[in-house]
Protein backbone atom coordinates (compact mmCIF):
# COMPACT_ATOMS: atom_id res chain seq x y z
CA UNK A 1 0.00 0.00 0.00
CA UNK A 2 1.28 3.51 -1.41
CA UNK A 3 1.93 6.15 1.27
CA UNK A 4 -1.02 8.07 -0.30
CA UNK A 5 -3.29 5.39 0.19
CA UNK A 6 -2.17 5.11 3.90
CA UNK A 7 -3.38 8.84 3.85
CA UNK A 8 -6.50 8.30 1.86
CA UNK A 9 -7.94 5.51 4.66
CA UNK A 10 -6.78 7.64 7.78
CA UNK A 11 -8.99 10.37 6.47
CA UNK A 12 -11.83 8.07 5.54
CA UNK A 13 -11.87 6.93 9.19
CA UNK A 14 -11.89 9.78 10.95
CA UNK A 15 -14.64 11.21 8.73
CA UNK A 16 -16.58 7.61 9.40
CA UNK A 17 -15.97 8.10 13.23
CA UNK A 18 -17.22 12.30 13.23
CA UNK A 19 -20.09 10.55 11.26
CA UNK A 20 -20.82 7.89 13.88
CA UNK A 21 -20.74 10.08 16.62
CA UNK A 22 -23.46 12.94 15.25
CA UNK A 23 -25.83 10.05 14.47
CA UNK A 24 -25.22 9.04 17.88
CA UNK A 25 -25.96 12.41 19.30
CA UNK A 26 -29.21 12.52 17.22
CA UNK A 27 -30.62 9.40 18.69
CA UNK A 28 -28.90 10.64 22.22
CA UNK A 29 -31.36 13.57 21.34
CA UNK A 30 -34.64 11.58 20.45
CA UNK A 31 -34.77 9.29 23.55
CA UNK A 32 -34.14 12.28 26.00
CA UNK A 33 -36.21 14.89 24.73
CA UNK A 34 -33.03 16.79 23.81
CA UNK A 35 -32.11 16.39 27.94
CA UNK A 36 -28.98 15.59 29.23
CA UNK A 37 -28.41 12.24 29.76
CA UNK A 38 -26.80 13.02 33.33
CA UNK A 39 -29.48 13.43 35.79
CA UNK A 40 -28.95 15.77 39.07
CA UNK A 41 -31.15 15.42 41.98
CA UNK A 42 -31.46 17.65 45.01
CA UNK A 43 -29.12 17.09 47.54
CA UNK A 44 -30.42 18.28 50.75
CA UNK A 45 -27.95 19.49 53.75
CA UNK A 46 -29.12 17.19 56.84
CA UNK A 47 -28.04 17.30 60.66
CA UNK A 48 -29.50 14.63 63.10
CA UNK A 49 -27.82 14.43 66.34
CA UNK A 50 -26.36 10.59 67.66
CA UNK A 51 -27.13 11.60 71.28
CA UNK A 52 -30.80 12.97 71.93
CA UNK A 53 -31.23 14.19 75.25
CA UNK A 54 -34.25 15.89 76.64
CA UNK A 55 -35.45 19.31 77.04
CA UNK A 56 -35.93 20.80 80.54
CA UNK A 57 -36.77 24.32 81.14
CA UNK A 58 -34.99 26.33 83.61
CA UNK A 59 -36.74 27.63 86.63
CA UNK A 60 -36.56 30.60 87.82
CA UNK A 61 -34.56 32.61 84.45
CA UNK A 62 -35.79 36.05 85.37
CA UNK A 63 -34.73 35.70 89.46
CA UNK A 64 -34.27 39.53 89.34
CA UNK A 65 -38.07 40.51 88.89
CA UNK A 66 -38.83 39.83 92.43
CA UNK A 67 -36.29 43.03 93.12
CA UNK A 68 -38.07 45.33 91.00
CA UNK A 69 -40.02 47.88 92.81
CA UNK A 70 -42.52 50.88 91.57
CA UNK A 71 -39.57 53.10 91.18
CA UNK A 72 -37.89 50.98 88.44
CA UNK A 73 -40.56 51.15 86.06
CA UNK A 74 -40.46 53.50 83.45
CA UNK A 75 -42.87 55.39 80.30
CA UNK A 76 -40.92 53.88 77.75
CA UNK A 77 -38.71 50.49 77.12
CA UNK A 78 -36.03 53.55 76.05
CA UNK A 79 -36.06 55.04 79.27
CA UNK A 80 -36.22 51.43 80.95
CA UNK A 81 -33.04 50.77 79.22
CA UNK A 82 -31.33 54.23 80.39
CA UNK A 83 -32.47 54.01 84.44
CA UNK A 84 -31.18 50.14 84.55
CA UNK A 85 -28.20 49.38 86.60
CA UNK A 86 -26.46 47.82 83.18
CA UNK A 87 -22.70 47.75 83.50
CA UNK A 88 -20.62 48.61 80.66
CA UNK A 89 -16.72 48.91 79.77
CA UNK A 90 -15.85 52.00 78.77
CA UNK A 91 -16.68 53.12 75.36
CA UNK A 92 -19.84 50.91 75.19
CA UNK A 93 -22.41 52.95 76.74
CA UNK A 94 -24.04 53.00 73.59
CA UNK A 95 -26.20 50.06 73.84
CA UNK A 96 -28.18 51.25 75.71
CA UNK A 97 -29.88 53.65 72.98
CA UNK A 98 -31.70 51.96 70.79
CA UNK A 99 -31.57 52.97 67.03
CA UNK A 100 -33.45 50.63 65.47
CA UNK A 101 -35.82 48.03 66.34
CA UNK A 102 -35.66 44.60 64.41
CA UNK A 103 -38.46 42.85 66.08
CA UNK A 104 -40.73 43.12 69.25
CA UNK A 105 -42.49 39.96 71.48
CA UNK A 106 -45.29 41.33 74.01
CA UNK A 107 -47.86 39.63 76.07
CA UNK A 108 -49.90 41.28 79.37
CA UNK A 109 -46.91 40.69 81.48
CA UNK A 110 -43.28 41.04 79.67
CA UNK A 111 -41.98 42.59 76.60
CA UNK A 112 -39.02 41.50 74.48
CA UNK A 113 -36.84 43.53 71.83
CA UNK A 114 -34.63 43.09 69.60
CA UNK A 115 -32.95 46.25 68.43
CA UNK A 116 -29.65 47.61 67.10
CA UNK A 117 -27.49 50.00 69.07
CA UNK A 118 -25.25 51.92 66.60
CA UNK A 119 -21.69 53.43 67.96
CA UNK A 120 -20.21 54.65 64.90
CA UNK A 121 -20.27 53.06 60.93
CA UNK A 122 -17.72 50.55 61.79
CA UNK A 123 -19.30 49.15 65.03
CA UNK A 124 -22.94 48.47 66.59
CA UNK A 125 -24.40 46.45 69.20
CA UNK A 126 -27.09 43.67 68.35
CA UNK A 127 -29.18 43.13 71.47
CA UNK A 128 -32.23 41.46 72.93
CA UNK A 129 -33.76 42.92 76.16
CA UNK A 130 -36.75 41.72 78.02
CA UNK A 131 -38.95 44.25 80.31
CA UNK A 132 -41.36 43.30 82.93
CA UNK A 133 -44.37 45.02 82.16
CA UNK A 134 -46.67 46.97 84.95
CA UNK A 135 -49.50 49.32 85.81
CA UNK A 136 -48.34 52.19 87.85
CA UNK A 137 -50.81 55.04 88.75
CA UNK A 138 -52.91 53.92 85.68
CA UNK A 139 -50.13 53.95 83.70
CA UNK A 140 -48.45 51.07 81.15
CA UNK A 141 -44.94 50.72 82.64
CA UNK A 142 -41.47 48.50 81.72
CA UNK A 143 -38.61 47.41 83.60
CA UNK A 144 -35.62 45.86 82.49
CA UNK A 145 -34.66 42.68 83.41
CA UNK A 146 -31.96 41.36 81.30
CA UNK A 147 -30.38 41.85 78.18
CA UNK A 148 -27.86 39.86 75.15
CA UNK A 149 -25.38 42.15 72.93
CA UNK A 150 -23.65 41.09 70.09
CA UNK A 151 -21.26 43.58 68.80
CA UNK A 152 -20.97 43.72 65.56
CA UNK A 153 -18.14 45.70 63.82
CA UNK A 154 -17.44 45.94 59.26
CA UNK A 155 -13.87 44.81 59.07
CA UNK A 156 -14.70 41.38 61.20
CA UNK A 157 -14.89 38.46 59.77
CA UNK A 158 -18.54 36.06 60.27
CA UNK A 159 -19.35 32.53 60.04
CA UNK A 160 -21.72 32.44 56.49
CA UNK A 161 -22.38 28.75 57.07
CA UNK A 162 -25.93 28.36 57.96
CA UNK A 163 -25.59 24.72 59.21
CA UNK A 164 -22.66 25.57 62.20
CA UNK A 165 -24.73 28.93 63.04
CA UNK A 166 -27.75 27.06 63.39
CA UNK A 167 -25.70 24.02 65.32
CA UNK A 168 -24.25 26.30 67.48
CA UNK A 169 -27.38 28.22 68.29
CA UNK A 170 -29.51 25.65 69.50
CA UNK A 171 -27.40 24.43 71.38
CA UNK A 172 -27.42 27.67 73.36
CA UNK A 173 -31.14 27.99 72.96
CA UNK A 174 -32.12 26.14 76.34
CA UNK A 175 -30.29 28.95 78.48
CA UNK A 176 -31.92 31.41 76.10
CA UNK A 177 -35.49 31.09 77.64
CA UNK A 178 -35.06 34.35 79.95
CA UNK A 179 -35.85 36.25 76.66
CA UNK A 180 -38.99 34.50 76.23
CA UNK A 181 -41.93 36.69 76.97
CA UNK A 182 -44.15 33.24 77.94
CA UNK A 183 -41.74 31.02 80.06
CA UNK A 184 -44.31 28.76 81.80
CA UNK A 185 -45.95 27.52 78.91
CA UNK A 186 -43.71 28.23 75.81
CA UNK A 187 -40.32 27.22 73.83
CA UNK A 188 -38.80 30.07 72.02
CA UNK A 189 -36.18 29.56 69.36
CA UNK A 190 -34.40 32.29 67.99
CA UNK A 191 -30.69 32.93 65.95
CA UNK A 192 -29.23 35.41 63.10
CA UNK A 193 -27.74 33.60 60.03
CA UNK A 194 -26.05 35.28 56.80
CA UNK A 195 -27.30 33.45 53.66
CA UNK A 196 -30.68 32.97 52.16
CA UNK A 197 -30.50 29.42 52.67
CA UNK A 198 -32.22 29.98 55.66
CA UNK A 199 -35.67 30.40 54.25
CA UNK A 200 -35.23 26.67 53.17
CA UNK A 201 -34.70 24.97 56.27
CA UNK A 202 -36.20 23.35 58.30
CA UNK A 203 -35.57 22.11 62.21
CA UNK A 204 -37.51 18.79 63.38
CA UNK A 205 -39.26 19.39 59.87
CA UNK A 206 -40.48 23.02 60.84
CA UNK A 207 -40.10 25.57 59.66
CA UNK A 208 -39.51 29.04 61.40
CA UNK A 209 -42.84 31.24 62.26
CA UNK A 210 -40.70 34.12 60.59
CA UNK A 211 -37.62 35.29 58.79
CA UNK A 212 -36.62 39.38 58.93
CA UNK A 213 -33.93 40.08 56.82
CA UNK A 214 -31.69 43.03 57.69
CA UNK A 215 -28.41 44.86 57.06
CA UNK A 216 -25.38 45.86 59.63
CA UNK A 217 -21.91 46.99 59.55
CA UNK A 218 -22.41 46.05 55.43
CA UNK A 219 -23.47 42.21 56.69
CA UNK A 220 -26.57 40.97 55.86
CA UNK A 221 -28.34 39.19 58.95
CA UNK A 222 -31.52 37.15 58.64
CA UNK A 223 -33.44 36.58 61.71
CA UNK A 224 -35.56 33.38 62.39
CA UNK A 225 -37.54 32.27 65.32
CA UNK A 226 -40.28 30.14 66.46
CA UNK A 227 -42.11 31.35 68.99
CA UNK A 228 -43.75 28.19 70.78
CA UNK A 229 -41.38 25.71 69.40
CA UNK A 230 -43.26 22.06 70.47
CA UNK A 231 -40.48 19.35 71.06
CA UNK A 232 -39.19 17.39 73.83
CA UNK A 233 -35.50 17.38 72.73
CA UNK A 234 -32.89 19.66 74.38
CA UNK A 235 -31.54 22.52 71.49
CA UNK A 236 -28.30 20.30 70.39
CA UNK A 237 -30.65 17.66 70.20
CA UNK A 238 -32.58 19.06 67.16
CA UNK A 239 -32.43 17.99 63.44
CA UNK A 240 -31.37 20.41 60.83
CA UNK A 241 -32.40 20.02 56.86
CA UNK A 242 -31.46 22.98 53.99
CA UNK A 243 -32.75 21.88 51.16
CA UNK A 244 -30.57 22.77 48.24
Amino acid sequence: MTKQKKVIWIILGIIIFVFSVFLGLGYLGQITGGNSLIQRTEMNDKYVPEEITKYYPIEDLNSKESLLSDKNYANSIQDALLSASIEFEQGEEYKTHIDKIIKEFENENYKSVLYISEKNDIESSLTFSKFKIKEVDGKKRYAHITSVHEVIKKDRPYDKDTMSLLKSQLALSDRLQDLNISPDNSRFLYGFVHDEDIYNTKIENKKPDEIIYFELCEKPFYFWYYENFQSDKSGKSLSIEIER
